[in-house]
């Protein structure tokens, strides 16, 4: 007998080999119902599918576009709109029974009625003649994340910050509209689309629901097939758990225990894959941090990230909305920092040279060849300007806080740090910037700042050669906080400029970017989100201790080694 299955509705009838080919009439719904040939029926069990063959009398194939662990996708005609489709053919040893394909209808009509920018949408869900479930989807060109993953691997390249944000928070786009009415349960590189553009598409939203039930109650029982109908007992066994080895990889704690699952398991889910694209490294690999895998991922970032990836669901984003805005407001906040320039009614008036030491400029050795990050050592010259003799103070910080109704520093009430004549610290990037606007002036860029160190005479310590003591600048944290502005005089340069080595890194205008691309590339350099930041601090073993050295920290770091001075340039 052959087995024909309705393409309107689905009922399944025996029919004897002597009608194949024939055209009749369903008995459930009265559409035309066409008997499969007894040649095509082997070959349409495997989901192959030659160019020319028709599908429903609608569809006409053209070639497989790709295939997964739930079944085969083909690019194909659509006859009846004249509309290039997708076809997705799902594998009959996924849905063996006949709860488990009433339960893929269900969610197959739920995700037809999605319709967003970034979602595959599904046109149509039906039946060939020979019983193989199929979705008739949207032909979205490009190529999956999985497969651009792979290549960026291979080419053992990073996605961009930029790129990766973007794409993930499209992906977040997504699932906040589908959440609405459906969990995807699904979400893996596999099931995204890259369309030129920059355009990402999720598919297949709740489709591995009743995959997912089927296989979990296959699994549950040493015989699965016993007690179900006719159709089960007639199909393949289910495929073993390694066929679902990558999709269990991106599922969530609770997916895998079997626990009752809600939208915060596509939210674990997309942590995972923002993990990849930031890291290029998948579930299946050794976990590791993903600032260890590369240098340039904000704090920020990775709050986020972690979040999205806590264990216990009540700890994580509440939505993919929730997500997405700190998403946005991490890498606006980290990657494109604003200085908050204080109104003119605020401004503390004409800049003061008070406490200040003018440097003539000229030319002076900068660089260090035998450092990576301090090379290439190079000539170089710098215009006349004035420098702070000492750090910000709390005294000088606080008096901005009064004055402006500007955010505290950090650590402003911690008794080791809040003294008056200790350099204020806990103040990121913009919030320095935002001082030393109100005061009139800048911060230094690394030029000035190594050129008052290090002066004409090459010097490697801002006092000379001597090493350095605890006369001289505060290190290895032999004080266990930071030191009056003060204190260290013995370290002070010539000029009298004091604390430029050790007590606190300091904030310049410069991004961290190597020398050889700042000097020849200053746009390119300008995108590199790190801040240069000079000195070392009280926290520094000795051996960072010289003029050249320079270290790099995100803008939103509001840190206890972290605090700044101001330049003024000679315009007065």
């Amino acid at each position: 007998m052959i087995q024909v299955t309705c393409a309107h509705c689905g009922l399944s009838i025996s029919v004897p080999p002597t009608v194949q080919g024939k055209v009749g009439i369903c008995f459930n719904c009265g559409q035309k119902i066409q008997a499969p040939r007894l040649a095509a029926i082997k070959q349409h069990q495997d989901l192959n599918f030659d160019p020319g063959d028709r599908i429903s009398d609608r569809y006409i194939i053209e070639h497989s576009i790709g295939k997964g662990g739930m079944g085969v996708v083909y690019k194909a005609q659509d006859t009846l709109i004249n509309e290039t489709v997708a076809l997705k053919f799902m594998s009959p040893r996924m849905l063996r029974t006949q709860h488990g394909k009433k339960l893929f209808l269900q969610e197959a009509q739920i995700a037809r009625r999605l319709r967003h920018d970034n979602i595959v949408a599904v046109h149509d869900v039906a039946w060939t003649d020979d019983g193989i479930l199929y979705l008739s989807m949207e032909y979205a060109e490009g190529q999956s994340l999985r497969r651009l993953l792979r290549q960026q691997r291979q080419d053992r390249s990073f996605l961009s910050i930029r790129l990766a944000v973007h794409f993930m928070g499209q992906m977040l786009d997504a699932l906040h509209y589908a959440h609405r009415t459906v969990i995807h349960r699904d979400i893996k590189p596999e099931n995204v689309m890259v369309q030129p553009g920059e355009v990402v598409k999720v598919l297949d939203f709740g489709l591995a629901k009743a995959v997912h039930e089927e296989y979990i109650s296959a699994a549950a029982s040493p015989n699965p097939i016993q007690n179900n109908s006719r159709d089960a007992e007639s199909t393949p066994n289910m495929p073993s758990q390694s066929k679902f080895k990558g999709t269990f990889a991106y599922a969530a704690p609770e997916q895998k225990q079997r626990f009752p699952i809600d939208l915060r398991a596509d939210i674990f889910a997309a942590g995972l894959v923002f993990y990849e694209l930031l890291t290029l490294r998948t579930p299946l690999d050794e976990a590791i941090p993903a600032e260890k895998a590369r240098a340039d991922i904000a704090p920020s970032l990775l709050e986020v990230l972690n979040k999205a990836l806590q264990p216990e669901r009540e700890n994580r984003w509440t939505s993919a909305m929730d997500f997405k805005q700190a998403l946005d407001s991490a890498y606006q906040h980290s990657y494109k920092p604003q200085v908050n320039i204080v109104s003119s009614n605020a401004a503390a008036g004409k800049a003061s040279t008070e406490q200040m030491v003018h440097l003539e400029g000229g030319s002076f050795l900068m660089g260090n060849n035998q450092v990576r990050e301090e090379a290439p050592e190079a000539e170089m010259v710098v215009a006349p300007f004035w420098i702070d003799l000492y750090p910000v103070t709390m005294r000088d910080y606080m008096a901005y806080v009064k004055a402006t109704g500007a955010t505290p520093p950090k650590y402003h009430r911690d008794t080791r740090y809040n003294g008056p004549e200790q350099p204020v610290i806990g103040v990121s990037w913009s919030e320095a910037q935002a001082y030393a606007a109100w005061a009139g002036k800048s911060l230094p860029s690394e030029l000035q700042w190594e050129f008052a160190a290090r002066g004409k005479q090459n010097r490697r310590y801002p006092w000379g050669s001597l090493p350095p003591d605890s006369t001289r600048c505060n290190f290895s944290d032999y004080l266990g906080m930071t030191a009056n502005v003060t204190m260290h005089d013995g370290g002070a340069t010539p000029e009298c400029i004091c604390d430029l080595l050790g007590n606190v890194w300091e904030w310049t205008v410069d991004p961290f970017a190597p020398y050889a691309l700042l000097r020849q590339n200053p746009e390119a350099a300008a995108g590199i989100p790190r801040k240069a930041a000079r000195g070392a601090s009280w926290k520094s073993p000795v051996e960072e201790l010289r003029c050249t050295i320079r270290q790099g920290f995100f803008p939103e770091s509001r840190l206890e080694i972290l605090g700044f001075r101001c330049v003024l340039n000679d315009a007065l």
